[in-house]
């Protein structure tokens, strides 16, 4: 076929993908008779969601091949191994991502940074974070505030006439961001 459905990049863990979803569209338009893909979980990794799309594809009359997993979908046996094949690649991008999360977690347990933007009152220090003495007495300085006032718009008043700032941030390219009057979100 000239036309390739392709979600080079995108995780297989959802079916919220742009090649996918046209590739679907042709098929209950009846435009392809035949899906082929290198191994099973390219399509999706879920159980659940191959469910639905098999049941699209016998609407459709629509056939799948893998080209690296012998099976026949047309018969019982093919279905079984297809299913148990997909149980496998579910379970496995499960406990992956069980992995990741608790790992993540702990290197949070002890003391390290995670990425993502430095909070104010600290400065990035490879993989932890380190105080910066003078943000953190902007951050204090809040504390007293609200301790004082008890209200979230007084704080931010009483903190804007006091020149109090976000923190000011450098991307890598250059542009700079923050360094502004707080709202009360932030506060």
């Amino acid at each position: 076929m000239p036309e390739h459905y392709d979600d080079g990049g995108i995780s297989g863990g959802h079916l919220e993908r742009p090649g996918l979803q046209r590739l679907m569209q042709a098929v209950d338009a009846k435009q392809v008779d035949q899906i082929v893909v290198y191994k099973i979980d390219r399509l999706t990794r879920s159980l659940a969601d191959f469910a639905k799309l098999v049941d699209r594809l016998d609407a459709a009359d629509t056939s799948f091949v893998s080209v690296t997993q012998s099976f026949n979908m047309a018969t019982s046996m093919g279905r079984l191994t297809l299913n148990m094949l997909l149980s496998f690649a579910q379970f496995e991008r499960e406990v992956t991502a069980e992995r990741i999360r608790d790992k993540i977690s702990a290197s949070k347990r002890k003391g390290m940074w995670m990425g993502g933007n430095v909070p104010l009152g600290y400065d990035a220090d490879g993989r932890s974070l380190k105080v910066n003495e003078v943000e953190a007495l902007t951050i204090k300085r809040l504390y007293a505030l609200y301790f004082e006032h008890g209200n979230m718009r007084e704080v931010q008043i009483r903190a804007e006439s006091e020149g109090l700032r976000s923190k000011l941030r450098q991307k890598p390219c250059g542009q700079r961001t923050g360094g502004k009057c707080f709202s009360r979100g932030q506060i």
